[in-house]
Formats: C-alpha cells, structure tokens, sequence
C-alpha cells in the first residue's frame, strides 16, 4: 500500500515538472519561431548605437547572420545575453522593466558593430527585445541608464 501511494506521488510529481518545462519556451526557440523578419514602428529617442534612431523606422532582423539592419542600413551585430551573464546594472533596469515585460517572450541582447557574436565583455550595448502576440508586435528597449537630456529609446512596431 505504501509503495503504490510512493509511486502515486511520484508520477504525479513527474508529470508536474514534465508540464512545467513544456510550458516554458527557450529564447532560441522565441527567435526561430516569433522574432519576424522585420518590424515597423516608432521611437520617441534614439539609442546610443545605429540602427537605433529617433521616429518610424523599419528594423530588420537577420537570424543566420545576428544582424539588426535599420531602414537607412544601418547594421549592428548581436547575440543573446544567458540569464548567468547579465550584470547587476541590466539586472537593475530590467526590474524597473517588470511590468512592461509581463507577458511577453522577451530576451536580451548585447550589440557591437564591430564584434560579431559580442559577449557581454565586448558588446556595446544591451537591449530587451519584447514580442507579444506571436512575434506580430515588437518593444525594443535601450538598457542603459546614463544620464542624459532625453529619454532612452524604446521602439513599438508590428511585424511588417
């Protein structure tokens, strides 16, 4: 009798944890299957870095090549930054980001325009990328928090 209930409790167990991982999505899998191609939409401030402008621009993502391209061709390199590699400063403002990232699949990513696959070391900046809808609508935010005279860009489009 109690080597059935055992058995009850840990295939029950078991089930839980197997649901639990299906229900998660991987960031790979975000990119492969909901990042669109390319997104159109609208910055109030410009980043730092191009291709990251002020006003309606369309940005282009390149998946094989880790590429992000504006509508001026603007391009810049980027790569997934691993929940183990975020610094306290991009764990900071993505804490003050909670509520905008709620249900939504998002990462971030680090970017250079010289490096290629930049590490967090190299990169020169980061940014969280935020799909809803199945990948159809986009928010890209700027993770930096230097001061500066204007806001820190944070683009809204829909996959064109």
């Amino acid at each position: 009798m109690k080597l059935k209930r055992l058995l009850g409790v840990l295939a029950l167990g078991l089930a839980v944890v197997i649901l639990a991982a299906c229900g998660q999505k991987s960031t790979e899998n975000v990119i492969k299957n909901e990042l669109k191609d390319s997104y159109i939409g609208y910055s109030e401030d410009p980043g730092y870095e191009r291709p990251f402008i002020e006003g309606s621009d369309t940005l282009t993502f390149d998946k094989k090549e880790n590429t992000i391209t504006n509508s001026n061709d603007y391009e810049i390199y980027f790569s997934v930054v691993s929940d183990e590699d975020k610094t306290s400063e991009i764990k900071s403002v993505l804490k003050e980001l909670d509520s905008e990232l709620s249900n939504t699949d998002n990462f971030t990513i680090a970017v250079s325009k010289k490096v290629k696959n930049p590490t967090v070391d190299d990169a020169t900046a980061f940014y969280q990328i935020a799909l809803s809808d199945g990948g159809k609508t986009i928010k890209i935010y700027e993770l930096r928090r230097d001061s500066r005279d204007y806001g820190y860009y944070e683009f809204s489009g829909e996959s064109a």
